[in-house]
């Protein structure tokens, strides 16, 4: 069954994220809007099409991620986080579940008491979270994502599709000036390029899985990685000179890190959502070598 969505524009962002370790797996859907206002006007410019006052911008969007929210409880199961569960989805994303925090009585400072108790160090291509490396590995495309689910089953991740939206015209407009240079004098062949590009859904795109790892086992689970996806002809990138600025746009609300172009293509919103069941049938576990060696290793 179709999921209505609004067309989405610029402004508007939303990240997808699957939370794994072993005693959590959920999905989550977190929708950003930045709303423009120009200098002088009393309307918001970037909302689905109606007027909406400046000063009102929060009751419309609360009134869209309402309207959100109904259309896909017709297919999945939906819940607007509230408090502590607000409160717990964030921490994993920092910390893989590492910290626990309680929701304050005033919830003020959020930025400061999710991260005061996370130790952080930043070094020039790397991040070290609570003494763990972070390994992220980058999918162009989402093949088997379902499978390799199964794969990393045993070890805590995040599973991360972001996704930041342009309307058909504002789509158009970005494409036309990525390739503006593009095959001079050989617009046929531009114009087979150009085919899968512009879809239903369009944007700047990301998706890939988040580690966390000991420095003793980093290395060869990077290197399990980087066999196992070579023999299964998967396109992947083990995330190193990029690996901050990737980090933190797969943060929730951190629309200004890692915009990547081009432009990226869906033919419906369905394709980029998490709500599918995961199959669990038991077939054999490509890691199940290195993760065992991890476990060994960490007990």
């Amino acid at each position: 069954k179709m999921i209505e969505f609004p067309k989405f524009k610029r402004g508007w962002s939303m990240w997808l994220e699957t939370q794994h370790n072993a005693e959590v797996d959920k999905n989550f859907l977190v929708i950003f809007w930045n709303p423009f206002v120009k200098k002088n006007s009393r309307y918001v410019e970037n909302s689905f099409g109606e007027k909406v006052l400046k000063e009102n911008y929060l009751d419309y969007f609360c009134t869209e991620i309402k309207k959100i929210a109904d259309n896909l409880s017709k297919v999945t199961s939906v819940k607007i986080l509230e408090y502590q569960e607000l409160i717990n989805f964030l921490t994993f994303s920092l910390s893989l579940g590492e910290n626990k925090i309680e929701m304050p009585d005033v919830p003020l400072y959020l930025d400061a008491l999710l991260s005061q108790d996370i130790n952080f160090e930043f070094r020039a291509n790397d991040i070290l979270v609570n003494g763990k490396r972070i390994l992220i590995l980058s999918l162009p495309t989402m093949p088997e994502v379902f499978e390799m689910f199964s794969d990393f089953e045993k070890i805590s991740y995040r599973y991360v599709r972001r996704i930041l939206f342009f309307d058909d015209e504002e789509s158009l407009a970005e494409w036309k000036k990525y390739s503006s240079k593009w095959c001079q004098g050989r617009k046929t062949m531009l114009k087979k390029i150009e085919e899968e590009v512009l879809q239903e859904v369009t944007g700047y795109f990301w998706n890939g899985f988040i580690f966390h790892l000991d420095e003793l086992n980093y290395s060869d689970f990077k290197r399990y990685i980087e066999e196992n996806l070579r023999e299964r002809e998967i396109l992947y990138l083990l995330e190193d000179f990029n690996l901050k600025d990737v980090w933190w746009g797969s943060l929730p609300g951190m629309f200004l890190s890692n915009l990547t172009p081009p432009l990226v293509g869906f033919n419906s919103m369905e394709n980029l959502l998490l709500h599918k069941n995961i199959s669990t049938a038991t077939e054999k576990n490509h890691f199940q070598k290195i993760i065992e060696e991890i476990e060994n290793v960490s007990d």
